[in-house]
């Protein structure tokens, strides 16, 4: 099982994938690891292959003001893509805002 979590900072993901899905290893904060990739001169896309079978959780980066360095604009769009093959590829995708969970896929397991 793949799930993502996605939602802005400080909003509870984490907590709820641990409280939700505890058999699955967590990946926190993927925006940070793609950044890392970004650095190192490495593709984000080649992370897809090792988040299959986690609870992965991802600050949304794409709402607001369109960033003005290319670097910035690169990031973000990275993100976004691999957030939306994940996202593809998961049994579940969660919104959380606020430690409410909105399922976009699939549904809340039972416990």
């Amino acid at each position: 099982m793949t799930v993502l979590c996605i939602g802005g900072a400080h909003q509870g993901k984490a907590a709820l994938a641990r409280a939700l899905y505890p058999a699955l290893p967590l990946v926190e904060n993927l925006h940070r690891r793609v950044r890392e990739e970004l650095a190192a001169g490495r593709d984000p896309m080649a992370l897809l292959n090792t988040l299959r079978g986690h609870a992965v959780t991802c600050d949304e980066v794409g709402c607001g003001v369109v960033p003005i360095d290319r670097a910035d604009e690169a990031y973000r769009e990275a993100v976004g893509r691999l957030c939306c093959a994940l996202a593809a590829e998961a049994d579940a995708v969660i919104r959380v805002t606020a430690g409410i969970p909105q399922y976009i896929k699939g549904e809340k397991p039972c416990t």
